[in-house]
């Protein structure tokens, strides 16, 4: 009784199918290096488990601002990206004001707004997956309080227009754009204007870049909105382990990071070129740590790839993606072993 209006809930649907090469999760492929991990566990055994962790996290936030080149009064920590996404979603503006984001884009932003309620302003992108201003001037028109764009876009893997966003935070809308894959791409952050104050943000993830099972994202923003949503968060929302573990990788591991980083561009520009010859496969541009492919018949080949041992994600159920799966980068041999299925699949 309690529940019932989430009987007919659309979750986040997650892939969770077994196969020997897991190409479907936008997961960085390449594992820290045991020396790393032995300094990480020597570190982990002398903590104190039966306390809480600084619930300021003033030695993550000094680590991370210096790994991207911040200030620690511009950073507000998150449990993943996901929880800057509900909290924001929940603190901003008149919750009977909708939400407003693209079609496809990120689930989350949809399921974070559908557990409160909260109405949505959605619009579609166009045939190029990017933002069309009569589309989103149709989404103004509801009278939004808040807008996502995840640039680049998950799962489409492009870049959204930067002038388009600004359009929005123009038209005093609480703007969010969300970079979890910027890492990857060769586009320009909108980080420094999330530091000039006004209606704009931006929120990041570590998730992408190699630290997927720590569950640590954080939020760019002028001091008085951090300080705002810092107020908000849930306490202790970062545990111990994943805040020791984050510093550790971000200071002696920073090389081996941004060594992986290279090394999946590049191995993305090598599989797009070699899909992209493939008959019978439309091949997207990408910016990400994924790329996006449309095929005949997504449901057949994502199946065949699986009995090869190979995992996609079949993104065909959401809106203008039919027929459409999305390709995480692998390590090399992964992306070899893709490649050979692929082909015989197809």
């Amino acid at each position: 009784m309690f529940l019932d209006r989430f009987k007919n809930f659309k979750e986040y649907k997650t892939e969770t199918t077994p196969a020997k090469i897991k190409l479907s999760s936008n997961e960085n492929p390449f594992d820290l290096p045991d020396k790393l991990k032995e300094k990480i566990a020597n570190e982990i055994k002398k903590l104190s488990f039966n306390r809480y962790p600084d619930p300021t996290y003033k030695s993550l936030k000094e680590v991370i601002a210096q790994f991207y080149n911040l200030n620690p009064e511009n950073i507000v920590l998150g449990n993943g990206s996901d929880e800057l996404i509900d909290i924001l979603v929940k603190a901003v503006g008149d919750l009977k004001n909708p939400v407003m984001f693209p079609v496809p884009t990120f689930p989350m932003y949809k399921v974070s707004s559908d557990v409160i309620n909260r109405p949505t302003a959605t619009f579609y992108l166009d045939e190029n997956f990017d933002l069309k201003k009569e589309e989103i001037d149709e989404a103004l028109d509801k009278k939004p309080d808040i807008a996502f764009f995840a640039s680049p876009n998950n799962p489409t893997g492009n870049s959204f227009n930067p002038d388009m966003i600004n359009y929005v935070a123009e038209n005093n809308v609480f703007t969010v754009v969300d970079e979890a894959y910027i890492d990857f791409s060769d586009r320009e952050s909108f980080y420094k204007k999330a530091l000039k104050g006004g209606n704009l943000v931006v929120i990041r993830t570590l998730s992408k870049i190699g630290l997927a099972g720590l569950r640590v994202g954080f939020m760019i923003a002028n001091e008085e909105i951090a300080k705002t949503v810092d107020k908000i968060r849930p306490p202790f929302n970062i545990t111990l382990p994943s805040q020791k573990i984050a510093e550790i990788v971000l200071t002696e591991g920073e090389d081996i990071i941004k060594e992986q980083i290279n090394t999946i561009k590049s191995e993305r520009k090598r599989l797009m070129e070699e899909v992209s010859k493939i008959e019978n496969i439309k091949i997207y541009p990408s910016d990400a740590n994924f790329f996006l492919i449309k095929v005949k018949d997504a449901n057949l080949i994502h199946k065949k790839l699986i009995e090869k041992d190979v995992l996609v994600r079949n993104v065909s159920y959401l809106p203008r993606l039919e027929n459409c799966l999305r390709v995480s980068i692998g390590k090399p041999e992964e992306n070899n072993l893709f490649l050979k299925a692929l082909k015989e699949v197809v």
